[in-house]
């Protein structure tokens, strides 16, 4: 994905509150699943092999699986990476280990705009970034 937004840091309170209204922001727009994958460190004591590939979860049992995986001492939100798209959108979400918030996208749209907008009315200060073929920081395209 060509272009990503993201927030400045933020406490694990606001992570949390964030998760959650993901959660039910896209229940709202009539997504059930959502393809995740539980990265950094409790993603080696999630999976049971090596191979580490997204799971498929009904949007519903989003916090708890999150909550169940740091009450098994697998990590810490916000302190290991969190990736979740929705199938069909060509989206991707990362709560990250950095304690901020992703979106990493091909073209902009209303989701994208929309969590933008919210992000800068919340005081989380997002930027919009141009990535490069590897997926670093090419170009500041807005900030807050």
């Amino acid at each position: 994905m060509n272009r990503e937004i993201l927030t400045f840091p933020i406490d694990t309170d606001q992570m949390y509150d964030e998760l959650a209204y993901f959660v039910e922001h896209f229940r709202k727009l009539g997504y059930e699943y959502r393809e995740t994958l539980f990265g950094s460190f409790w993603g080696s004591d999630y999976y049971a092999t090596s191979d580490w590939q997204p799971v498929r979860i009904p949007l519903a049992d989003l916090m708890a699986e999150v909550h169940r995986v740091e009450s098994a001492g697998m990590g810490h939100f916000g302190r290991e990476d969190l990736f979740i798209k929705i199938p069909p959108l060509a989206i991707e979400f990362r709560f990250c280990n950095d304690s901020d918030i992703h979106i990493s996208f091909e073209s902009p749209c209303e989701i994208t705009e929309f969590f933008y907008q919210r992000w800068k009315a919340h005081g989380f200060s997002p930027a919009e970034w141009s990535r490069t073929d590897e997926g670093m920081p090419h170009e500041r395209l807005r900030i807050n």
